[in-house]
């Protein structure tokens, strides 16, 4: 009879579990002061069941003396802490408490039948989910993704089901986006250092320690280039400034992409052109495989509290190298560099440093004159121009509020 007793008193302090994690009632975050000496802990709990409002049952093994001194503590605390002290724990439903060992509590763990429920993942990515929650599985639990409808299928006790339950609510939320505005452009050199940025990664007299410079693709670099990076001062427009360089002849917007991208997300833009390059496999077979010469930026956004946005900036210049390889192939030149910016909401970050030099010839001369042979040379000019820019891109990124439904 006595075993009976306590299986039908675990029995039901499990059924009880099976519901609600923790109901906060009323009264339980009242402060309460207690004082015990070597007294009986069915005593205490009976105390704490009046000075909290709730029924508490405990089970035949919750045994044991109590001494305790509580000044002002929450009793939500201080019957936790005391459960904690004495290797015990609870289960909850509707103000009812089961106090039973750790030992009863892993047992019901093991005989109680599993359920299995479905979670629709509204906004974040079901996999992703599913790592956070595996944690909290018991060695019977399981869990399995379902792609199509974006769900989470989970199978164990009820009890785990219900904390996983509200713990979905709280992280499966609308995460807010990102528009990263980009402006490739190429300025006049000496007009590059006027725009009003404040440079300060990438310079030799100031490096940055968490920043990358290097080239490497499939093909032979020729050399390595250098990026540098900064933010436009405030106050300083791109687009006016910009549109202002281009009617003077001294800047050429080359791409303007815009790209909407989810926190913590990875963005690519590409501008530019692929070549094909013919290669030969081991039987001897020719194989054309494409190359970017082009500009290619990689961003990641991750946003803080406090509105600002950081940046992970992972910018690629591509171009054509004037030389040749013995056998006549192609050589490709790639700057590469990686880094992280913190800006703020709207503010304008930038990615400069890439050289480019242009060498020309300009004849002028009287129409026709100019032209007859010996005498024409006396009606003519020749001189050589030499144009020095610089490629800088502009990367500006716009926050995009969750819309509250």
């Amino acid at each position: 009879m006595k075993f009976i007793s306590r299986f039908t008193v675990l029995c039901f302090l499990f059924s009880v579990s099976c519901f609600l994690p923790q109901t906060i009632l009323a009264r339980r975050d009242r402060l309460i002061s207690l004082s015990f000496e070597n007294a009986d802990i069915h005593t205490v709990l009976r105390t704490f069941a009046k000075l909290g409002d709730v029924n508490i049952v405990a089970s035949e093994e919750v045994r044991g003396k109590v001494t305790l001194q509580l000044n002002s503590v929450p009793w939500e605390q201080a019957f936790q802490t005391l459960l904690r002290v004495h290797g015990l724990t609870s289960v909850e439903e509707k103000g009812i408490l089961g106090v039973i060992t750790m030992e009863e509590s892993e047992k019901q763990k093991r005989i109680i039948p599993l359920e299995t429920r479905i979670f629709r993942i509204k906004y974040a990515k079901a996999i992703t989910i599913k790592t956070t929650v595996s944690g909290m599985l018991t060695e019977r639990g399981r869990s399995e993704v379902d792609e199509r409808t974006s769900s989470l299928i989970i199978t164990d006790i009820p009890d785990v089901l219900n904390k996983i339950e509200v713990l979905i609510d709280i992280i499966d939320t609308p995460t807010s986006q990102v528009m990263i505005e980009a402006k490739i452009v190429e300025v006049d050199y000496k007009i590059g250092r006027e725009l009003g940025i404040d440079w300060w990664v990438g310079d030799e007299e100031n490096p940055a320690k968490d920043t990358y410079y290097g080239g490497g693709v499939e093909t032979p670099v020729a050399e390595k280039g250098k990026f540098i990076f900064g933010t436009l001062l405030d106050g300083i427009k791109v687009n006016a400034k910009l549109s202002m360089l281009e009617l003077q002849d001294k800047a050429t917007i080359l791409a303007q992409p815009k790209i909407a991208v989810v926190d913590n997300e990875q963005a690519e833009v590409l501008s530019g052109k692929k070549i094909p390059i013919i290669t030969l496999d081991r039987a001897g077979n020719k194989i054309i495989k494409f190359y970017d010469v082009a500009l290619k930026l990689t961003v990641t956004p991750h946003i803080n509290p406090e509105n600002q946005v950081m940046l992970d900036l992972n910018p690629v210049v591509s171009d054509l190298s004037s030389e040749a390889t013995v056998e006549g192939g192609i050589i490709i030149l790639t700057n590469e560099a990686k880094t992280t910016l913190m800006v703020d909401d709207g503010q304008t970050a930038v990615i400069a440093g890439v050289i480019r030099e242009k060498e020309g010839t300009v004849v002028r001369g009287v129409p026709y004159i100019s032209r007859i042979p010996l005498i024409g040379r006396l009606f003519k000019s020749v001189s050589k121009s030499k144009d020095k820019t610089e490629l800088m891109v502009f990367v500006t990124p716009h926050i995009i509020p969750v819309q509250k439904k």
